[in-house]
């Protein structure tokens, strides 16, 4: 399984789109009806055995399906609410009456469609356009006359549609894109490092870098309290994130100290490390990119599992959010690890990509590029099946929206 995130317009992610990923040595030509329908068998199989209905209630799901496998027994029980069935038209050899009455019983349950607009441009699928509710465009030429071309020719067959930038490879295609009115956007430019003249840090950050320095130096908890104290802001984000549901209290907190003690050591450096991605100025893409870090976070210490000490797997979770830090803030990995204590074992795994952390880290970055290679030869090397991975997976993804939206 492969997922790729879709931002909103707010510049959060609103929906995920999940690929089956095809092994190497598979020659079949995913064309033929028998094995597109074995494909969508297979992706449907899977993304029901890692309950794709826990992610539903926050994010849409953009599952590709080919037209001729909307009769599947899967579909039937499938949650419709929040499914986004992206229609893979390229084997379809027309449109006839009995797809159009599926796609309008399934419409009518709460199930949501999409379509490429390259592939329902001819005026023999304008029927198959008039039902779907988001189109598709490829941006990654950034020609905006042959982009705005062909949102106007599909707004001419049927207006009110929503449109999906795919391949947006920068953040200023990005922005050409929402000047263009798209719903929602997808491609490398959330992760994509800028290179940046004189990248500076702002204050807010340093604080907490600061903070995060002296409490893994060992600071006492009034040390601590009276640092808070001197940043208003940083000590309501505390107690907000202190009396947050997940964090189970029964009895609300008012004080840091109180706070402090709370949340502990280990819990608090977490907390201060998810803070420095949204700590500072407000950057375009930070909780998008904290997101995605959180996912590689929780993915690499779960994928530790047992293998390794408690102590271990959150210094791995840590490995993980790092390792995404120089894109929020900015600045050059090196830059921003001169600027904290950290373990050899985490700066290892990040810069060089050696030590005991390094496989876990590179496995849950594996299966965000889609590396099938190194995803194989990963799970190999620590012990797991790809099949865990995917269960390991979701969670994670499930186990990210919920905490970056208490951040």
């Amino acid at each position: 399984m492969r997922r790729e995130a879709m931002l909103g317009r707010d510049q959060k992610v609103a929906a995920y789109t999940f690929m089956l990923r095809r092994a190497l040595d598979d020659q079949r030509d995913s064309n033929l009806p028998d094995v597109q329908r074995l494909y969508d068998e297979t992706l449907l199989g899977n993304l029901q055995r890692m309950d794709i209905a826990r992610l539903l209630g926050q994010r849409l799901a953009f599952v590709p399906i080919a037209p001729a496998s909307l009769g599947l027994p899967l579909i039937d029980g499938w949650p419709a609410a929040g499914t986004v069935l992206l229609l893979n038209i390229v084997a379809q050899p027309s449109v006839d009456d009995t797809l159009l009455a599926r796609l309008a019983e399934l419409k009518s349950r709460g199930f949501s469609f999409a379509v490429h607009a390259d592939e329902v441009a001819r005026p023999e699928w304008h029927a198959l356009l008039q039902l779907a509710d988001y189109v598709l465009m490829d941006v990654n030429s950034e020609d905006i006359p042959a982009i705005t071309a062909q949102i106007a020719a599909v707004s001419k067959v049927a207006a009110g549609k929503r449109f999906v930038a795919t391949g947006v490879q920068t953040l200023e295609a990005f922005h050409m894109c929402h000047k263009l009115q798209f719903a929602l956007f997808m491609g490398p430019f959330i992760t994509r490092r800028e290179t940046l003249d004189n990248p500076t840090m702002g204050p807010s950050r340093a604080k907490v870098l600061d903070l995060m320095n002296r409490v893994r130096t060992g600071a006492e908890q009034p040390e601590l309290a009276a640092q808070f104290r001197h940043d208003p802001v940083l000590s309501v984000r505390l107690l907000r994130y202190v009396n947050s549901p997940g964090m189970g209290l029964t009895n609300k907190i008012g004080g840091i100290e109180q706070a402090l003690m709370v949340m502990g050591q280990d819990k608090l450096y977490r907390w201060l490390t998810l803070i420095l991605f949204t700590g500072g100025k407000a950057q375009e893409l930070d909780q998008a990119v904290l997101e995605n870090a959180l996912v590689r976070g929780r993915m690499a210490e779960q994928l530790a599992g047992r293998a390794l000490f408690a102590k271990a797997r959150d210094e791995i979770f840590v490995a993980g959010l790092f390792s995404l830090l120089d894109v929020v803030m900015g600045m050059p990995m090196e830059q921003v690890l001169k600027q904290i204590s950290l373990p050899a074992e985490i700066t290892e795994a990040i810069v060089s990509q050696r030590g005991p952390y390094a496989p876990y880290l590179a496995l849950a970055i594996a299966c965000e590029q889609d590396d099938q290679s190194s995803i194989e030869a990963l799970a190999k090397q620590i012990g797991r099946e790809v099949d865990d991975i995917n269960a390991v997976h979701m969670d994670a993804l499930l186990w990210a929206q919920q905490l970056s939206d208490d951040v």
